[in-house]
Formats: structure tokens, C-alpha cells, sequence
């Protein structure tokens, strides 16, 4: 339980509008159509339905959008007007709910590399092969497996039934028309602050590594073939598939459900749209979708 005073200070704000003291206690975090009194909530929205929002809900605090600022008369809550509530809410919830932290090393997980245990958690029935190297303050949850040859940086967190490192879809077909299949060398390497979402399968290199960069956000059940280079900032969001050797750069957004084939550079700064087949390179800051893929005008 914390006090409107201390969300007040936290934001850094003076831009408010209150009808209560700043004593108030906040009990809770809650949506706009399901807060009740004591419970803080959140609209981004700036258009005039905005109003109609706002003014049915029960919350006893709202963060707000600095543009709507002079058109709220009635004071049902408190406000607390920002640039991006959507941001502050979430921060909000982070700094202020008591999370249960995880720690250790749960006794039926498997590990065959020599890692320093300080700070990192690993869930029960988690598998890490040899020559794994993990960062401080990662959290490895249940059923996961890290094959040989992967490198984890700090703070991040891998969802439970992810696969990292497994072996690619490399084949070739021989003089007698049978399949031979290719011996994977490289491994996986993911930079700090990754988050990598449930029963995310991330391919190990052919020749060299799959690298997911700092800060990238992978959803749940997202397909990484092998040799991918993903840049910093991203967002793959879930049911993506992502071709082998594709090189995604910096802050880059992918919609749900799509799919990116093989040898292809989605530029830094581009959009991918939902359920988009992309099969051409994307140039920067561009916004494609459909299939096949288009620009968006």
C-alpha cells in the first residue's frame, strides 16, 4: 500500500489535478473499466471519448494524457497528467507491488557448465549443457534447455519451455538424392536485458552464432532459425517465424503471426504488420504488412 504523495513523487510531476489529499492510500492496480475506489488505473487515449472514459471510471486515480489536462471539469478522481501514461503506469506497478523475487538453483535442474550461481535463478527441470556462460541476475524458469555453446548476458529472462541452441534446418541433398544434414559449429549468444518469452525456439549458428541484441523483447512461441542477427531494442511479438540468416537491425517492431524468409535485412526503425509474409528486404523506418509483404503509403 502506498500514498498518492509517493506516486506524485516518484512520477515528478506537477501537473495534477486532485480532489482528495495527498494522504490517500492506493490499495491497488486495475484497468480503467475495472478500477474501484483506492486503486489507481491509467488512459493514453487524447481524443474526446477520452472524457466519456475517464468519467464512468471508478479508480481513484487516473494518469493521464498532458493534452486532455484542460478539458477534465469534473473531478471524479485524481489526476496526474504525463506524456506517456501507458509508461508511467507500468512503472508505477513495477516500483511500487510487492513481486516476489526468485532465487537459486532448483535441485532437479540439470547443469553441465561451470557458472557462478550467485544472483541467477534456474527452475526445476531446466537443462544447461557445457560451455554455457550466464550473466548476473538472470532468471531461467522451468522445463527450459540450453544447449552447448551459449552465452546469456545479465538480467535476463527466459520463459519456461523455451529451447536455446538447438540444431538448424541445414541440409543438403547428396549424389544419390538422400538428405545429408549439416553439423551445426556455431552457438547462440544473447546480449543483456533480453527478455525471451514460453516455448521460444532459438536455433544455433551453422559456422557462427545466432545473436539476439540488448534489450529485445521475444514473445511466446517465436521461431529463431539459425544464424539470425537480431539488433538492439526489438520486439517480436508471438507466433513469429524468422527465416535463417536474416538480420534484423535495430528497433525494429514485428506484429504477431508473421514471417520473415531467409537471407533477408529488415532495416533499423521498421515496422513489420500483423501476419505480414515478408520475402524482400525492408529498408529503414519503412512499415510493411500484408502477403506478400507491401509498403504501407
Amino acid at each position: 500500500m502506498v500514498t498518492l504523495s509517493s506516486i506524485i513523487e516518484f512520477i515528478g510531476t506537477k501537473e495534477y489535478k486532485l480532489k482528495d489529499k495527498k494522504t490517500l492510500k492506493i490499495t491497488g492496480f486495475k484497468p480503467i473499466t475495472s478500477a474501484k475506489k483506492g486503486e489507481i488505473s491509467f488512459y493514453s487515449h487524447n481524443q474526446e471519448k477520452a472524457i466519456d472514459v475517464i468519467s464512468s471510471s471508478d479508480a481513484s486515480v487516473i494518469i493521464c494524457d498532458k493534452k486532455i489536462k484542460l478539458i477534465i471539469k469534473n473531478l471524479n478522481s485524481n489526476f496526474i497528467f504525463v506524456d506517456n501514461p501507458r509508461l508511467w503506469f507500468f512503472r508505477c506497478v513495477t516500483k511500487f507491488s510487492i513481486i516476489k523475487e526468485v532465487k537459486g538453483i532448483k535441485s532437479t535442474a540439470i547443469i553441465e557448465s561451470k557458472i557462478n550461481e550467485k544472483g541467477i535463478f534456474v527452475g526445476h527441470h531446466t537443462f544447461i549443457g557445457k560451455n554455457v556462460t550466464i550473466g548476473k541476475n538472470t532468471k531461467i524458469y522451468s522445463n527450459v534447455t540450453i544447449y552447448d555453446n551459449t552465452s546469456i548476458g545479465k538480467n535476463v529472462i527466459i520463459n519456461s519451455g523455451a529451447v536455446i541452441g538447438s540444431r538448424g534446418f541445414g541440409y543438403e541433398m547428396n549424389e544419390k538424392e538422400n538428405v545429408e544434414t549439416f553439423h551445426h559449429l556455431g552457438g547462440v549468444k544473447i546480449y543483456d536485458d533480453v527478455e525471451i518469452g514460453a516455448n521460444v525456439c532459438i536455433d544455433k549458428g551453422s559456422l557462427e552464432d545466432t545473436v539476439i541484441g540488448e534489450r529485445t523483447i521475444i514473445d511466446n512461441l517465436v521461431h529463431i532459425s539459425h544464424n539470425v542477427k537480431i539488433g538492439k531494442d526489438c520486439q517480436i511479438v508471438a507466433l513469429t517465424m524468422v527465416g535463417g540468416s536474416v538480420i534484423i537491425e535495430n528497433n525494429v517492431k514485428i506484429a504477431m503471426s508473421s514471417t520473415l524468409r531467409d537471407n533477408i535485412r529488415i532495416g533499423e526503425k521498421s515496422t513489420i504488420g500483423l501476419g505480414s509474409v515478408v520475402t524482400k528486404d525492408v529498408k529503414n523506418g519503412m512499415t510493411v504488412y500484408g502477403n506478400p509483404a507491401k509498403i504501407k503509403k
